[in-house]
């Protein structure tokens, strides 16, 4: 297909079939199968879908309110939770927008795609640790809330050329506004006042936000590979890393990243991005690479994880408990962590018995109940034995 024909399969008349709004009904109720409300939904899909379908033809749609909450993982993150007919469209504009969209992404270029997840992302990084001395790493500050609805707007224009389809992304754009509590990045020339009332931010837990994040830093993926043909690069969302062997070149580069940063209305977060040896460890989706080591888990990995596990025994939740131990087993098998991983093998019954064991420090060796020496013989009775001890341990019943 040519560039044309891949702008114009992104109509509303495409996003609104039956066929993909049925396809888009099926991924959004993944995972949710034991919500009442979508398995109510579920069952009457074929009323609600053609229902859906004649909304969005007749551009009548509007989204609904989103249920917030925090989430501590491992940083404060406020979540926009749509609801369950809402995400049926977001997916549904995904399933003909994405295709379109990731056309123009480079190679390294990971998140939300097909084959291109944090297991990719880290095969890469650990190859290009292998290969160079010195390693810019930049990190996008407060990324998804600081996004600008009306530069996002106009790079989502030039790909989808049905004006049906702009006006469904304009209303799911309008639906969520970062408000005062997160303050807009000022440039020079800038009213302070005018730059917190411009429409701004994503809303992170929409489908729609991930695949435009990613998008809106394609033409810096471009920049940095094409224009300053730099190509030992990657990036996963808003975190991006530039290899090399020359220091000074990795600075020029990093201060031509400030200024196109500066044309999406973005700057980068100081204290994380800075120019980092490969030999002190590259820090990177959870872990820790070193040249021709496997890599380490980072310890707020770690540590997130006992939090959430043990969090989770105390509900008794053994059916989330199990998945993430799981998980966790999937995660680590990436990297040097067998001791670790045996060290969680006896957990939660090592819980007990080091709870046990702080009431009762003498109480166990080896894992083996012991008598306490309060419980000895008396000096002056050398023919005391357990068998006629007045007061006789249980455990030697």
């Amino acid at each position: 297909m040519t560039a044309r024909q891949w702008r114009k399969s992104c109509s509303l008349e495409a996003i609104a079939s039956l066929e993909n709004l049925f396809l888009a009904a099926g991924k959004a109720r993944r995972g949710k199968t034991r919500r009442p409300d979508v398995e109510d939904w579920w069952s009457h899909r074929a009323h609600y879908l053609g229902r859906l379908r004649q909304t969005l033809l007749a551009g009548d749609w509007q989204p609904g309110g989103y249920h917030m909450f925090e989430i501590h993982d491992p940083k404060r993150r406020i979540i926009a939770a749509a609801p369950f007919e809402d995400r049926v469209v977001h997916h549904a504009l995904c399933n003909r927008m994405a295709p379109v969209l990731e056309r123009r992404f480079i190679a390294r270029s990971f998140s939300c795609q097909i084959g291109k997840g944090t297991t990719a992302a880290r095969d890469c990084c650990r190859q290009l640790t292998n290969r160079h001395v010195f390693v810019l790493k930049c990190d996008v500050r407060k990324f998804f809330p600081n996004i600008d609805h009306a530069i996002l707007l106009g790079k989502l224009s030039r790909w989808i050329a049905c004006p049906g389809a702009l006006g469904l992304v304009t209303k799911i754009l309008n639906s969520h506004r970062t408000g005062g509590e997160i303050a807009a990045p000022l440039f020079p020339g800038d009213d302070w006042i005018e730059a917190a009332a411009h429409p701004r931010g994503l809303p992170i837990g929409n489908l729609t936000s991930q695949i435009w994040g990613n998008f809106y830093l394609d033409d810096l993926d471009h920049w940095v590979t094409e224009t300053q043909r730099h190509g030992e690069y990657l990036r996963y969302t808003d975190d991006f890393l530039l290899f090399g062997d020359d220091r000074n070149r990795l600075w020029e580069l990093h201060e031509g990243i400030v200024g196109q940063l500066a044309g999406l209305r973005l700057k980068l977060a100081e204290p994380k991005s800075r120019l980092l040896a490969t030999r002190e460890g590259v820090p990177f989706c959870g872990f820790r690479f070193l040249p021709e080591l496997a890599p380490r888990i980072l310890g707020h990995t770690k540590r997130r994880f006992e939090r959430r596990r043990y969090a989770l025994f105390a509900r008794r939740d053994l059916t989330r408990l199990g998945a993430s131990v799981f998980g966790w087993y999937q995660f680590s098998r990436e990297a040097n962590a067998e001791g670790l991983r045996k060290a969680y093998v006896r957990w939660p019954l090592a819980t007990r018995l080091k709870r046990r064991q702080r009431r009762n420090p003498r109480g166990q060796q080896g894992g083996v109940p012991t008598q306490r020496s309060s419980r000895a013989a008396p000096a002056k009775n050398p023919t005391w034995t357990p068998s006629n001890s007045p007061q006789q341990t249980p455990w030697l019943d």
